[in-house]
């Protein structure tokens, strides 16, 4: 019975529903909302995601500019880098976790350090996790490195320690929340309110489902 009602129910939101406005409007309608519903680095991403898809008669449509554009394209790269960091545990003989410490998997190279990460990094404090073998060598290593952005990229690629971690995704919300709260208030001018409300009714009806099966 109560497929049949969301069969129903889906079948009235395409009759009602006016003639798309933009390609792929569902599937930037379902960035948009779950942008609506995830944490800030999610947000942030999905937020990106639904402007780079827009071809560019639907960028001009918006009035989101190439330098929105590019703005998009390297905060969504700097999101996936942060967000999918990896955290190393360091475990006892017992299992007990003991220590974390993370590596983030910078998607430039060294040399372009300070131009991805000078605008929203600039004055962060940033510490390297002391806890493994070759320390002290590599600590000689990294004093070596002049540059503060080149440092800061090899000790967060490596070994920073977990309130680094912190302290970067935070300032880069912090930054990046701006730029994406602004594409997303244009993006949404692009698609029928129709479709935007079956992407977050879609949603809510995944998220409730998950809750009461807990898979």
């Amino acid at each position: 019975m109560e497929d049949k009602a969301k069969q129903i129910q889906e079948l009235g939101a395409r009759i009602l529903r006016p003639e798309r406005r933009i390609c792929n409007e569902d599937l930037i309608s379902s960035e948009l909302a779950m942008a609506v519903m995830s944490d800030p680095l999610g947000k942030i991403r999905h937020a990106c995601e639904a402007t780079l898809l827009l071809s560019e008669k639907e960028l001009a449509k918006a009035d989101i500019t190439l330098h929105e554009q590019q703005i998009a394209t390297t905060i969504h790269t700097i999101c996936l880098a942060l967000q999918n960091a990896y955290v190393h545990q360091l475990i006892d003989t017992y299992g007990r976790i003991i220590d974390k410490w993370a590596s983030i998997a910078w998607p430039f190279p060294r040399s372009e350090a300070k131009r991805w990460l000078e605008e929203w990094a600039r004055d962060l404090e940033f510490t390297y996790w002391q806890g493994g073998q070759g320390d002290e060598k590599r600590e000689a290593e990294l004093k070596k490195i002049e540059d503060r952005y080149e440092r800061m990229y090899e000790v967060t690629k490596s070994q920073c320690t977990m309130p680094t971690l912190q302290i970067f995704r935070t300032r880069f919300e912090m930054y990046a929340m701006p730029h994406i709260t602004a594409l997303m208030q244009k993006t949404l001018h692009l698609v029928s309110p129709s479709s935007y409300e079956m992407a977050m009714w879609s949603l809510q009806r995944e998220a409730k489902k998950t809750k009461e099966t807990g898979t």
